[in-house]
């Protein structure tokens, strides 16, 4: 064998180790929420990305015995067969690396992810899968050890472009979901507040629910403050081009890093202040003898014997032998023919009144007695007295009452 084509098919040999590049790829999750159509689109692209991703193992399996057998004979037949089953391989990796870029594409272009990009996500991938298509042809038709070299190279090159722009476009939307998540707790702290002050009213000893909204306010101020440096990180996106593609590999490879921390500590200060949170409410709600306060976006319903007190914008139906108070700018419909007074703060009293449909913005609601009770919107409520009571979407809490004391 000829010294040069012994050095060619040593770096072919050394290619092995570089292709791990392509293991370990993984395939998104669709959404739960995505529509029925949308879901059964991800699986096709899912199947398929499963399906290039067990053959690329197989012929992984295939390539490093075929190498084996190589490095213990050296003869011209093992050296054939290393040359088939090295071609076979960097086919698989195509396939596989195609099928990774299809599942990132049909990522980008959800709906919820869609605006996020300030260029085009889609066209970029488009481009990488032509780029791979044509590796493909230089690899069906390399005749010589250096062509399939070359075409290794290439493959190798671009795809630590791609890798490093799929962890690019990753954080651009864990970015998103981050400032979401501060975004929703921003009044948190007004609230906890004014718990404390209404306990404190109460003689109650608040001291650790102190400590507990002190510490929430501190980690949510420390997230913050790491999600700042995480946006000014991402406005620079050094190593990478206005377009979203790669401009240089070092540069690239210390931003996607140091982006990629920042985000681990965002979302550890965040997962601390939320165990920070669910502390205070457990505290509150032994301190308030059965009193919950449920305060977030969706749909709330309860039953039992108490009080409730809503606030926000909702919808809310009450029925049962109950008093129900409303603020004077709630809109409410009634079927009973029960009593309906003006109060001398302009709030209106209802009793007897069998069932009642309450909506408006900013409004007041407060119920007791025995009654059942749904709401949808985005506001708070006050539970206490005995009973239980269900909540759906990002409502904080859920649970039963608990005796007042």
């Amino acid at each position: 064998m000829k010294n040069n084509q012994l050095n060619i098919l040593t770096s072919l040999v050394a290619a092995m180790f570089i292709l791990g590049l392509f293991t370990g790829l993984a395939a998104a999750q669709t959404p739960a929420e995505q529509y029925e159509k949308t879901r059964e689109q991800y699986q096709i692209h899912k199947d398929k990305y499963d399906r290039t991703k067990e053959k690329f193992n197989g012929a992984q399996d295939l390539f490093e015995k075929a190498l084996k057998k190589f490095r213990e004979t050296k003869d011209n037949q093992s050296k054939d067969e290393l040359r088939l089953k090295f071609r076979e391989y960097l086919i698989k990796a195509i396939d596989h690396g195609v099928s990774h870029l299809e599942v990132l594409k049909y990522r980008a272009e959800l709906a919820e992810n869609r605006e996020l990009f300030q260029f085009d996500v889609s066209a970029n991938i488009d481009v990488h899968i032509k780029q791979l298509e044509k590796i493909r042809t230089d690899v069906q038709q390399a005749d010589t050890d250096r062509e399939l070299l070359d075409a290794y190279n290439g493959l190798k090159d671009l795809w630590i472009k791609v890798r490093l722009e799929t962890r690019y476009y990753v954080g651009i939307v864990l970015n998103h979901r981050i400032s979401n998540f501060i975004e929703k707790t921003d009044n948190v702290s007004a609230r906890t507040d004014a718990a404390i002050q209404d306990l404190k009213a109460q003689g109650k000893d608040t001291s650790k629910l102190e400590e507990k909204a002190a510490s929430f306010e501190n980690l949510m101020n420390e997230a913050k403050d790491s999600y700042q440096e995480t946006r000014n990180l991402f406005e620079e996106h050094k190593g990478f081009a206005s377009d979203g593609t790669v401009t240089d590999n070092k540069d690239a490879q210390t931003f996607v890093n140091q982006g990629n921390s920042l985000q681990k500590e965002t979302v550890r200060k965040l997962k601390a202040a939320s165990r920070e949170l669910l502390d205070f409410v457990k505290e509150y709600r032994k301190l308030s003898g059965g009193r919950v306060i449920v305060s977030g976006t969706g749909r709330l319903e309860a039953n039992g014997t108490g009080r409730a007190l809503i606030r926000g914008n909702v919808t809310a139906t009450v029925s049962g032998n109950a008093t129900l108070v409303v603020s004077s700018g709630a809109k409410v419909t009634t079927d009973g023919t029960g009593t309906k007074e003006t109060l001398g703060n302009g709030d209106v009293k209802y009793t007897g009144f069998g069932s009642a449909t309450i909506t408006g913005e900013n409004i007041r609601i407060e119920i007791s007695g025995n009654v059942t009770l749904t709401a949808e919107g985005t506001g708070s409520a006050v539970l206490s007295g005995r009973g239980s009571y269900h909540t759906e979407k990002s409502f904080t809490v859920s649970g039963e009452w608990q005796k007042e004391g």
